[in-house]
């Protein structure tokens, strides 16, 4: 950020960045495919969401969310809605909550049964992104349109605040103290907002990554994952705004991400990050919060438009489409072999 750092923290920086060790070659990839779903001639996958209380997956396509078992399995409940769904997210109340392009407005659905409890209009541009921030119990909603991005009440949708960032914004994520992040790939740099009064409070500089578009983050260890259409992975440290961790990825053009610890068992990896790219899945393997590895990718047969990661399955579910044209199918991918948790 236009951060200084004290010369306390750039020690700190200097000892992180003498016990790394090199980037790894990629290994290989910690999940394989276990099955392939077809979905209704709709369009591409625009979210797919896991419900640990259902424990079931809600994927948007088109108007319509669909709902799954861990299976595989087409459950018969789903919800046509008045628009494109183009994002999804679960509130503190375990209600889904779907944005939706036009008319612009975030609709409130019982889980489970998807019924309709609410809508709430949006009056800050076409919504791109959604995003809850679980441990701040903090809900934003993003439009890449006119660089807006709103925080609601996530239980009635009431605006609470608005920021406007200038660039390309890209994928959101908190850390759970009220501090939003946005990746911008106009500028190379991650914005950082202050989500109390929802005002900007610096950028954080993003050496040698091209167009940041994935975003996930560790609040534990406080790091931040960004991936770089350029073909790089970044572990940014959030406190000292400094990139201590550079990973090559194959595949370029990382658009989304998602973090988990233990994402293949309790005696696997202690945490992972997986970046979905158009024409590939990477891995990022945590081996402790100052050590990470770059595990290899996942050739993909199209674009991989949405992921949702269920640690309790161990599973990656994948919304795809073909490049060569044809209907989108839903990816479900699994460990490589079994933990014991």
């Amino acid at each position: 950020m236009s951060r200084l750092l004290s010369g306390a923290a750039l020690m700190v920086v200097a000892v992180l960045v003498n016990v790394m060790p090199a980037a790894s070659a990629a290994g290989g990839f910690p999940y394989r495919l276990l099955r392939r779903v077809a979905l209704p001639p709709a369009g591409a996958v625009h979210a797919v969401l896991f419900d640990p209380q259902t424990r079931q997956i809600y994927v948007a396509q088109g108007r319509e969310i669909l709902e799954y078992a861990l299976t595989g399995a087409r459950l018969p409940v789903h919800r046509r809605l008045a628009g494109q769904v183009i994002a999804l997210a679960r509130n503190g109340a375990g209600e889904i909550l779907a944005a939706l392009r036009a008319p612009a407005q975030i609709v409130f659905l019982a889980p489970g049964t998807l019924a309709v409890e609410r809508r709430r209009a949006l009056d800050s541009g076409i919504p791109a992104a959604l995003f809850y921030d679980r441990q701040g119990k903090m809900l934003f909603v993003e439009s890449r349109a006119s660089g807006n991005i709103v925080r609601l009440d996530p239980n009635s949708g009431q605006p609470l605040g608005r920021v406007r960032l200038a660039g390309a914004l890209g994928q959101m994520a908190g850390n759970g103290r009220g501090t939003l992040y946005v990746t911008n790939a106009a500028r190379d740099t991650l914005e950082v907002v202050d989500a109390g009064p929802m005002s900007k409070a610096g950028s954080i500089p993003l050496r040698r990554c091209r167009a940041p578009d994935a975003l996930a983050m560790d609040t534990v260890g406080r790091r931040l994952f960004v991936g770089c259409a350029n073909g790089r992975v970044l572990v940014v440290d959030a406190d000292l705004g400094f990139t201590f961790v550079r990973l090559p990825i194959p595949g370029g053009m990382q658009q989304q991400a998602a973090f988990a610890f233990h994402p293949i068992g309790r005696r696997g990896w202690k945490g992972g990050v997986f970046l979905a790219g158009p024409r590939a899945i990477a891995g990022v393997q945590m081996q402790a919060f100052v050590r990470y590895r770059a595990e290899g990718n996942l050739r993909l047969p199209g674009r991989c438009s949405a992921l949702a990661l269920v640690p309790p399955a161990r599973q990656l579910w994948l919304g795809v489409t073909p490049r060569g044209g044809g209907p989108a199918a839903l990816w479900i991918l699994g460990a490589g072999r079994t933990e014991a948790r």
